[in-house]
C-alpha cells in the first residue's frame, strides 16, 4: 500500500471536523474517508493511497520525548499499513501523558483503534488479494 503524508494545516482540520475517532489512555486516532474527486492544490487524490499524520502536544514531554512518541507511533503504523483500506486520511495524536509511552502499548493501543474505526481489511481479504497477485505474475 502507499502512504503519503499529510502536510497542510487545512488536511488536519478536514479529518478532525469531518472524520471519525476513537481514543484511548495514550492515542487519539481521526479518521476522514475521502470521497471520490476530492482535490489537493488543484489535483485529484488518488484513492490507492492512503494519507497520514501524527501529532504529539507541544506542552508536553519536551522536543526528546515528543520526537520519539512520534517515532514509536510511526513504526507501529508501518507495521499495519499493509492491513489498511486505501482512500482514508488518518491522524494519530499522542494524549497528555507523563512519560512517552512503550512500543507494546502503543502498537496495542493503535491496532485497537484502527479494528473500532474498521479501517482494517480482513486476513481473508489480503490472503486473497496477494496470492492473486503471485498467480498472475504481477
Amino acid at each position: 500500500m502507499n502512504s503519503v503524508p499529510l502536510r497542510f494545516n487545512y488536511e488536519f482540520s478536514r479529518v478532525y471536523k469531518r472524520g471519525g475517532f476513537a481514543a484511548g489512555r495514550y492515542l487519539t486516532v481521526h479518521v476522514f474517508r475521502r470521497p471520490a474527486g476530492l482535490k489537493h492544490n488543484n489535483t485529484i487524490v488518488s484513492p490507492d493511497i492512503t494519507r497520514v499524520g501524527f501529532c504529539a502536544n507541544k506542552k508536553q514531554l519536551g522536543a526528546v520525548g515528543r520526537n520519539r512518541a512520534r517515532r514509536l507511533m510511526r513504526e507501529s503504523y508501518r507495521q499495519l499499513e499493509n492491513k489498511i483500506r486505501p482512500g482514508s486520511d488518518i491522524v494519530i495524536t499522542l494524549r497528555s501523558v507523563p512519560e512517552v509511552p512503550s512500543f507494546g502499548e502503543i502498537d496495542k493501543e493503535l491496532k485497537r483503534h484502527f479494528k473500532k474505526l474498521d479501517i482494517l481489511c480482513s486476513e481473508s481479504e489480503y490472503d486473497c488479494s496477494d496470492a492473486d497477485k503471485a498467480d498472475t505474475g504481477l
